[in-house]
């Protein structure tokens, strides 16, 4: 008797997952570890329920500005599917996406007024970089001076979050460092949270946002996306995971950076 064998299932370490598999294709990824890492988060993030509340997860895999440009939850190489386009000087490698803090962004392709809900969205990146930095943003687009504003990123040992505003009723948290996970979430018109590795930072900010819009222009990694003018508040931080999408409560934070850390002490770059 005699079996037919599909030898890609070993180049995949048996990973079954189509959404996986795409996203290997893509990127052309063939090493066991970086499989197996991304069928586990995959898997993992759809049983947790925040695969699917996500628009764009970006897991910077493959040490190249190519394979790092990929979204997860849509492996094209197209605007539409919210691929990364790299500016300035970056430094890719295993460990993930290094800014400069100078001239380097990544535009996004998302326009938060087109593809997010209002009043339900949430940001997110897990940084290797210790150094808070002054006055950095690391996904933002905003006008300046005005709503709308949606961002997150660092000042002088905190950490700041706008949904909707730019400055007014922003959110600031205390943070020891810029390493980790840090993640914020809006649910509803009063109920904006900020996270540093699944766990709150500080009291729920309950003010009301009704009534305002989302950007919409294009969100950037690792800096500002500012209209009318250039980009600015530089990051310098190794980003090694991000993601953008839908509001998520407690719980699903909280098991996001599960899944995440297990995905990062896979890799061998978890902090």
């Amino acid at each position: 008797m005699s079996f037919l064998v599909n030898p890609y299932w070993f180049g995949t370490g048996g990973c079954t997952d189509a959404d996986a598999l795409a996203f290997l294709t893509a990127t052309g990824i063939t090493d066991p570890t970086i499989t197996s890492a991304i069928c586990t988060l995959v898997t993992s993030m759809k049983a947790n329920g925040t695969w699917a509340k996500c628009n764009a997860i970006y897991p910077f895999v493959g040490g190249t500005s190519t394979t790092h440009m990929y979204n997860l939850k849509s492996p094209l190489n197209v605007n539409s599917s919210f691929r990364l386009f790299f500016s300035g000087g970056w430094t890719h490698s295993a460990n993930g996406a290094q800014a400069n803090g100078t001239n380097s962004f990544a535009d996004t392709y998302l326009i938060p007024s087109s593809e997010l809900t209002l009043l339900n969205t949430h940001l997110s990146f897990y940084s290797r970089t210790y150094t808070i930095g002054n006055g950095q943003r690391d996904i933002a687009a905003y006008t300046l001076g005005a709503t709308p504003s949606f961002s997150l990123g660092t000042n002088t040992g905190v950490l700041i979050s706008d949904h909707y505003w730019y400055t007014t009723n922003r959110m600031s948290r205390s943070i020891p460092n810029a390493q980790g996970m840090m993640l914020t979430s809006r649910t509803s018109d009063t109920v904006h949270k900020a996270y540093r590795n699944g766990t709150q930072l500080g009291a729920t900010d309950n003010v009301s946002n009704a009534g305002n819009v989302m950007p919409s222009i294009s969100l950037y990694l690792g800096v500002a996306n500012v209209t009318p003018l250039a980009p600015t508040s530089y990051s310098t931080k190794e980003y090694a995971f991000a993601s953008i999408g839908a509001g998520l409560s407690d719980a699903e934070a909280a098991t996001l950076y599960t899944d995440v850390q297990a995905f990062q002490t896979t890799l061998s770059r978890n902090v």
